[in-house]
């Protein structure tokens, strides 16, 4: 009996419930440089109190960055 090989692309939903403090998020998106900052137009290393303040107030800079840590941090298979 002959073979077939099919290929699809499908959308997936991804959802996760992660327990992190916004000051662990913070530093991680520090560390990880997965957050920079701009000064005198050139990338810098962002400033942690000014970033934990934008976690607390911007909510879907927080998401973002919750998608990425949960990515970065749940086992994969």
């Amino acid at each position: 009996m002959p073979a077939y090989r099919v290929a699809w692309q499908q959308p997936a939903q991804v959802i996760a419930t992660v327990t992190v403090d916004l000051d662990e998020l913070a530093q991680w998106a520090v560390d990880s440089g997965g957050v920079r900052a701009l000064a005198s137009g050139d990338p810098v290393a962002a400033d942690l109190p000014g970033l934990r303040r934008l976690l607390e107030r911007n909510q879907h800079f927080r998401e973002e960055l919750l998608r990425r840590w949960a990515i970065d941090h749940l086992p994969h298979s």
